[in-house]
């Protein structure tokens, strides 16, 4: 089996029940667009905040988030969440089965320009 990209421990169970999971999906699918927070993940997904933290962990445990921190113009910050998942892939094949996550592009020069915007 081949893996790209993901926590050395994270077996492709662990990958595909995270992907089954609808809410955790979800999660994957808001933060592509943008950083977010657990509060605004749980309005967006419909959500309990507590769930909410419970799949943040495990999409963490995985390699397939990231936690950030987001400054606020009052000087305080918010703990926000990006996804670093770009592509998952499973091939089944001449007798074997080999699998990619793919991490997403993130250019330093658009992260400065969020960041900026938010001062």
């Amino acid at each position: 089996m081949t893996e790209t990209s993901v926590a050395e421990d994270t077996d492709l169970s662990t990958v595909v029940s995270l992907l089954d999971d609808e809410h955790a999906r979800s999660i994957l699918v808001e933060t592509s667009e943008e950083p977010l927070s657990a509060a605004e993940l749980s309005e967006r997904c419909d959500v309990s905040v507590s769930s909410i933290y419970r799949r943040l962990d495990r999409l963490e445990a995985a390699n397939l988030l990231d936690e950030q921190t987001r400054p606020r113009r009052d000087g305080h910050h918010d703990t926000v969440y990006a996804s670093l998942l770009g592509r998952f892939e499973l091939t089944i094949q001449d007798g074997s089965v080999e699998w990619t996550v793919e991490e997403t592009d993130t250019d330093v020069a658009d992260e400065l320009t969020r960041l900026w915007g938010n001062f």
